[in-house]
């Protein structure tokens, strides 16, 4: 068995063409009749078919060699190694006296098991660890040993063994597992033992084993059940960061430091003030010229007629060597790029540079942009990703942007990016769709190449994806395409996303993508008559309503309305938490409603600390709801109340304090969104002041306690009662209106004064602490008085900027 190992350890290692990095071969036992390396056994020709057929089915190893074939473990195989950590461990127990083996007990998880300390037994365990982990470099042979139950015996010989070169051969499989079987760290976890072993493997004197030491701490301090996460992670980052200026250990300290900074701020600045960013700046830029230098001999020779050996014969030779590969060998053996060592420091780079300017600052001084943009182009998914990562980092400062990204128009990266959002891989296109989200906020070079680019369409497409994540960004990508943006972006936004999608996105079951689905409507929305009108009868005809033409109102009015029709080509899918009931058509005011209601509830609830809710505005009665309305439009009000409902029923109800802070940011975009539609004409004011329930929630608002959600609150009562036909509240304003007009606004205001308007405002007017949200209700307070004719009602000395409609400033991704 002993010597089989060895042979298939051998096999494997020449196979791939990367031995194992750090863990050394087993020492030879005495009277072992070993050689002491795979090179010498080769050299002694002592391994047979016998020898090998003894680890189950490693002739065919045995036979690659000789041909020098990839070989690659079947699961026998692999089953038959992963026992033999067992197995020796079992011997071990039933020999058991004289100290050859030690009893490790598991309090967490109940494991006893008897470990090997020296003579055979031990030996063997040693062997199959390391062959384990050599195995693990390839992605199918991992999932085989995992399958086999190899983590948690690595991690018995890891916590049970004396021996240093069983550990660390135990410490480097578990390294390459852990991160791909969450149960192993749980089960990890749970052994209280594995904290005192790591701390002291971060203290060893080989830099190898704390570097691989390092790499399962960082995977064990990103699990929820990790008790010591602070300490770890503060006793890992010091030893990446000086293992990171050592030659030996470079190469492969930028993927484990990536992952252990990442999602923690507090690392992220640490290792910047270290002079992380330099250091993996140059370790990138030296890798690049490396792999162009190769890139360009190879073309030379190939144009020459000059023989070039073959990447894997020069990692066969420096196996046979017994000598570690440098970052020159693993580059050969990666057919002439280390997609891993470049992977390894664009994700850290882009860890780091997530939050800080100074580290992008840092990253655009060291002048390896050239190399981040050309590796969005490389033919590995993780260095594309990792690329795509470093982008997304670095446009989430304008500064940065401007000084180095965006040089020359910045139409090279925006087209790579966009093809990138049609990769097949789902990690390239979500870091893709970030980078993207960011590059198109403020930067109309940049949209202009996105649009040009296709860009659109292919985020469009992405919001019907089935991860949640790549969802999210896609949407808040086209919310930030539409801030400040002309009309053509809006034209072709509108042409590409019908309303039936996004209303199934404002109904998203991620509240992320349902902010952002309210942040594209509150953005498509805004500035002025013509914009608001163009966004109704979109939503009108997606709808079939039939409504009639761009400038008018009363297409306008169409648009917001419930329509009882549909058209067949409308995507009918029915609305999360609807079931197979028969949803009405929910148009864009229903929707609003729904989000703001929901937001009215939630706060009453957390206000009065009891389950007690209001009561809702949306359990009107038709009756009532057409009361406010003309009598023609009675059956319009029925059918409003009815969408309106049923928006709210698809709404989650709150019972965490995460859900209750989603809730009152959704309803922020929601009565912003009203506010920018009571921008668009006379019809569009009369629609909205006839849907008393939504008066009402918006009047709800109108609270000091309301927090953030009074300032779009009132604005919105500030462009209700403002007279659309631009006039102010003075008395030569009012001269100048037609009778209709002034009709019109008497009802608008008389509905507002229905719902308590007068008095929230007073309230609001004198108490809210901002002075803003203060002298906003004043001026909706002289409004509504003046317009409906009550005394007192004092002449507005200025216009209260009804027709400043509200962008939203989306932050960065």
């Amino acid at each position: 068995v002993e010597a089989a190992l060895w042979a298939v350890k051998m096999v494997v290692q020449q196979s791939t063409g990367v031995p194992s990095y750090f863990a050394c071969p087993p020492a030879r036992e005495v009277g072992s009749s070993l050689p002491e390396s795979p090179a010498a056994a080769a050299a002694a020709g002592t391994l047979g078919p016998t020898a090998a057929a003894a680890s189950g089915g490693s002739a065919v190893a045995a036979a690659g060699l000789l041909s020098g074939t990839p070989v690659h473990l079947d699961a026998a195989a692999m089953s038959a190694i992963v026992r033999c950590l067992s197995t020796a461990a079992a011997a071990a127990a039933s020999n058991g006296a004289g100290g050859s083996s030690s009893a490790h007990t598991d309090s967490g998880s109940g494991m006893l098991t008897a470990v090997p300390r020296s003579g055979r037994p031990a030996a063997i365990a040693a062997l199959a660890a390391g062959l384990v982990a050599c195995c693990c470099r390839r992605a199918e042979e991992r999932n085989l040993a995992i399958a086999g139950g190899a983590p948690e015996k690595l991690l018995r010989l890891l916590l049970g063994s004396d021996r240093p070169d069983t550990q660390v051969a135990a410490l480097e499989g578990l390294s390459l597992m852990l991160p791909y079987q969450p149960s192993a760290c749980a089960l990890a976890l749970s052994c209280p033992e594995i904290y005192g072993r790591l701390f002291t493997l971060l203290r060893d004197p080989a830099p190898s084993v704390r570097l691989l030491a390092a790499s399962c701490a960082a995977t064990l301090c990103r699990m929820p059940g990790c008790e010591q996460t602070e300490a770890m992670q503060r006793a890992a980052l010091p030893v990446l960061l000086r293992l990171l200026t050592q030659p030996a250990t470079r190469p492969h300290v930028p993927a484990v430091l990536a992952s252990l900074v990442e999602g923690s701020e507090a690392l992220q600045k640490a290792a910047a003030d270290a002079d992380a960013v330099r250091l993996l700046a140059g370790l990138l830029a030296a890798e690049a010229v490396a792999a162009e230098v190769t890139t360009a001999t190879a073309t030379t020779a190939r144009t020459t007629g000059q023989a070039v050996a073959a990447p894997d014969v020069a990692a066969a030779a420096a196996v046979s060597s017994g000598a570690i590969p440098g970052p020159a060998v693993c580059a050969a053996a990666d057919g002439g790029v280390s997609s891993s060592l470049r992977e390894g420091c664009l994700r850290a780079l882009g860890s780091l540079c997530l939050n800080h300017d100074d580290s992008r600052r840092q990253l655009l001084e060291a002048k390896v942009l050239r190399y981040i943009v050309k590796a969005l182009e490389d033919p590995s998914n993780g260095v594309r990703a990792a690329a795509a990562l470093c982008v997304r980092a670095l446009t989430r400062c304008v500064r940065t942007l401007r000084g180095g990204l965006l040089e020359g128009g910045g139409g090279e990266p925006a087209q790579l990016l966009v093809d990138m959002l049609a990769d097949k891989d789902l990690e390239v296109q979500t870091n893709a769709a970030a980078a993207v989200c960011n590059l198109v906020l403020d930067f109309s070079a940049v949209k202009s190449a996105v649009l040009s680019a296709g860009g659109l369409t292919r985020l469009v497409e992405l919001t019907r994806s089935p991860a949640t994540p790549l969802r999210h960004h896609a949407t808040w990508a086209l919310a930030n395409m539409l801030y400040r943006a002309d009309n053509s972006v809006r034209v072709q936004l509108m042409e590409a996303l019908p309303w039936s999608r996004l209303r199934q996105l404002l109904f998203d079951s991620d509240p992320r993508v349902v902010e952002q689905a309210l942040v594209i409507l509150r953005n498509l929305c805004m500035a002025g008559r013509q914009q608001v009108a163009a966004a109704l009868e979109w939503a009108d005809s997606d709808r079939g309503g039939g409504g009639g033409g761009g400038g008018g109102d009363s297409a306008s009015v169409t648009g917001l309305c419930p329509s009882p029709s549909a058209s067949p080509n409308q995507d009918q899918r029915p609305l999360p938490g609807a079931g197979d009931k028969e949803m009405p058509q929910i148009g864009i005011l229903d929707v609003l409603e729904a989000r703001i209601h929901a937001a009215v509830v939630a706060m009453s609830v957390d206000n009065t600390g009891s389950d007690s809710a209001p009561s809702s505005p949306l359990n009107l009665s038709p009756q009532s709801e057409s009361a406010a309305a003309p009598a023609a439009a009675a059956a319009t009000a029925t059918a409003a109340v009815t969408a309106a409902a049923a928006a709210a029923a698809a709404i989650l109800p709150v019972r965490t304090p995460a859900q209750y802070l989603q809730t009152v940011a959704n309803a922020n975009h929601a009565l912003y969104a009203v506010a920018n539609l009571l921008t668009g004409g006379t019809a569009v004011k009369d629609l909205v002041a006839s849907r008393q329930p939504l008066l009402a929630a918006v009047a709800a608002h109108m609270y000091p306690w309301a927090g953030e959600l009074a300032l779009p609150a009132v604005w919105c009562a500030v462009n209700l009662t403002w007279p659309a036909g631009g006039g102010g509240g003075s008395s030569s304003g009012v001269d100048r209106l037609s009778r209709l007009e002034q009709e019109a606004v008497a009802t608008r205001c008389n509905a507002l004064l229905n719902v308590r308007g007068e008095e929230r405002l007073e309230e609001l007017s004198q108490k809210h602490p901002s002075r803003d949200v203060q002298e906003r209700a004043r001026t909706a307070l002289e409004q509504l008085r003046s317009g409906a004719g009550r005394a007192g009602g004092a002449a507005a000395t200025s216009p209260p900027a009804a027709a400043i409609t509200a962008l939203i400033s989306v932050p960065f991704l």
